[in-house]
């Protein structure tokens, strides 16, 4: 979601990634109160499944349960809450949409397959990144409801990510038919074109550009710094990275072990979760790590909607996924 293709000592290239890097004593530290709103879906009771997010827990569904949707990722700005994904009644297409505050906005129509997985806020305008078309898709985003196409007719493309500073507006997914790509305000960078993989996250910190993917047709999770690649531990599985933040405590990685088992890596450590575990999405605060995603329940036979902080799990709802997650300061 591998060939490492950078042979470098991972502690001395983490520790430079961001300005300083503090020691990690989250007991030792004055906490900051925070928020915790997770975003995914739950199930109804005639199987469709529910945009839903929950803010410390507690599930607001946003969803209509007379169609199916789906919500992958949230955005909190100025109080209100930000939610992209899709729509999808049957029959039909699924159509790429975003809520503020519940209220569904559309951004497809019925007549293609739209899809929505990333969605941020930058000086009141609302950026949404997706995929248009389901045979050759193309990578495009949304700005306030317009759609700007990034891919061409003469390969496959999508984005998996979007993040804005000023007025640069970044996208992070595949192009060229499933080469990890970055765009920079419309102009595509191929961060690997010697093997598969995909860029599924990116994050901005000061001057520097993060994205975060795999290389490879069976594993190999790793990160680029300015379009420079590192390689992550895998200690001898096929993992994938999908998520990335940075702060001025580190580096933070959420992964997965091929649908075994959760992972995340903080400043190149890798910690493995529980088997059964998938984790979609990862945020830091100054010294806690949270993660989103879902662990198998043997008692249903299906997910449990779970978060994660500092690597202990906490549930959220039953027959359910988390797949993003954001931490606002109270």
């Amino acid at each position: 979601m591998r060939t490492k293709s950078l042979l470098l000592s991972i502690s001395v290239v983490l520790l430079t990634t961001s300005a300083c890097i503090k020691d990690y004593s989250p007991a030792a530290q004055k906490h900051t109160p925070v928020d915790i709103y997770t975003a995914g879906f739950t199930t109804a009771s005639n199987g469709n499944l529910v945009a839903t997010y929950w803010k410390n827990g507690k599930a607001t569904k946003v969803g209509d349960s007379s169609v199916n949707s789906v919500a992958y990722s949230i955005a909190v700005s100025g109080g209100d809450v930000y939610m992209a994904g899709y729509t999808r009644a049957i029959p039909g297409n699924q159509t790429a949409s975003y809520w503020k505050n519940g209220n569904l906005i559309k951004l497809g129509d019925a007549n293609a397959v739209t899809r929505a997985y990333s969605i941020t806020v930058s000086a009141g305008d609302v950026y949404v990144a997706g995929t248009i078309g389901n045979i050759g898709p193309k990578a495009m985003y949304w700005k306030n409801g317009v759609p700007i196409v990034l891919g061409d007719n003469s390969s496959f493309s999508g984005a998996d990510a979007i993040a804005v500073k000023g007025s640069n507006v970044y996208v992070a997914g595949y192009s060229n038919n499933n080469y990890a790509t970055f765009w920079k305000n419309g102009k595509d960078t191929v961060l690997n074109a010697n093997d598969i993989g995909d860029a599924a996250d990116i994050a901005l910190y000061g001057n520097d550009v993060f994205v975060t993917g795999f290389v490879g047709s069976t594993g190999g999770a790793m990160y680029w710094k300015n379009g420079l690649p590192v390689s992550l531990p895998e200690d001898g599985a096929p993992l994938v990275a999908n998520s990335i933040v940075v702060n001025n405590t580190g580096l933070y990685i959420g992964g997965n072990n091929n649908g075994q088992y959760g992972v995340y890596w903080r400043n190149g450590v890798l910690n493995k979760l529980a088997p059964g575990t998938l984790v979609y999405d990862i945020a830091a605060d100054e010294y806690d790590i949270y993660l989103a995603g879902a662990d198998a329940d043997a008692s249903t036979g299906a997910n449990d909607a779970v978060y994660w902080k500092n690597g202990k799990e906490i549930k959220l709802s039953k027959n359910a996924e988390a797949h993003s997650i954001a931490v606002v300061p109270k």
